[in-house]
Formats: structure tokens, sequence, C-alpha cells
């Protein structure tokens, strides 16, 4: 019995050792984030040009946040690829995965993948500056289901919708000319915090 004490703690602690470097997520960006109420746009589906009609400001400063705080995170993977996710006010319990995130000396760039609640964000941020462009795009429409499944069930279709991971991307949408029920423009500024 205690011949087995030494393999049983061998294990444990290589175990311990692999979460570690594989489960890990560590923070890459942390950004606070305050967008114009008065600069807010809003564009729906089937509308040519950006809505003309008073948007209640203070209602869409409610729902999507106004002021946020934007967490990129990565986490190794055991192939030893690093994941990146995002939270923030609505992303907010393990994070949506990026779809494309890129920073460079000036700017900022930050995609998500379409939610399975079909949201999805983007963000351009001026790094010297702050000012940032935030949108916010809602695909939660029956009509926009439809479409999905016609194009899934498509022999036409040559080119996936979905990666390997079942997501699916804005370039994907934007590539079968799918538009979003609702798009949301926000114009403010994001400060760069911890982690960069």
């Amino acid at each position: 019995m205690l011949k087995c004490i030494p393999i049983k703690l061998s294990f444990f602690i290589i175990l311990f050792a692999t979460f570690e470097v594989y489960g890990k997520s560590t923070n890459v960006l942390r950004l606070s984030c305050e967008y114009d109420p008065n600069l807010i746009k809003k564009e729906t589906k089937n509308v040519d040009s950006l809505a003309i009609e008073k948007l209640d400001t203070m209602q869409i400063c409610s729902s999507y946040n106004c002021k946020d705080i934007v967490e990129v995170n990565t986490e190794k993977k055991s192939n030893g690829k690093a994941e990146y996710r995002m939270r923030n006010s609505w992303f907010n319990h393990q994070g949506i995965l990026l779809d494309d995130f890129l920073i460079s000396k000036n700017t900022i760039s930050i995609v998500t993948f379409v939610s399975q609640a079909y949201f999805l964000e983007s963000y351009i941020i001026d790094r010297i500056t702050g000012k940032t462009k935030r949108t916010f795009f809602r695909f939660d429409d029956p009509e926009f289901f439809n479409d999905i499944r016609k194009l899934g069930k498509s022999t036409k279709n040559d080119k996936p919708l979905f990666n390997k991971k079942g997501k699916l991307s804005l370039k994907t949408i934007k590539s079968f000319s799918l538009k979003p029920r609702e798009t949301f423009y926000f114009e403010g500024q994001c400060l760069e915090g911890t982690g960069v």
C-alpha cells in the first residue's frame, strides 16, 4: 500500500502541471471604454440608409452599455495553439471566442464569432488617441435563421458556412450577403489598462 503512494503522488503532480500549462487563462488586454450617446447610430434590416428616427440613446446605453470594461484573455490548448476570448458586459461568463484579434503599434482590432444567441461585436481602437468604433450586430430573427438553414442544405454551396468548431464568422455572413436584423454603431474612447 505504501509503495502506491509515490506513484499516485507523481500522477497528481503531472496532472496538476499539465492543467496549469493548458488550462490557465491569461489576460492579454484590458480596456476601459466609454461611448458618446450622441454619436450612436442604428441601422435596421431592409432600410436603405441609417435610421432617421430619433433614437432613445438612454435606452440603448442601458441595453448595450455605453460604459464598459473589455477584456481579451488567451488560453493555451493541448495542441499548443492559443484561443482568444473576449469578455465584456454582454459576453461576461466565459467570454466569447474571437474570430479576429490584431494588435499593432497603432491599432487594435477585435471581432467576435457569432454567439449562440446570434449577436456579434467588432471594435477598431486607435491605441494613440483611444478613439474607438464599436459595432454591435443582431442576427436574431427568423428570416436570418431560415437563410442559414437554406444555405446549409444547398448543394450549390461550395464553401462551408461554419468553421470546424461550428462557429459562424462575420466574413462568412458578408460573403453570403446575409444582413443583420439591427446594427448599432458606437463611437467613443477605449483606454488600455493592465495586461498589455
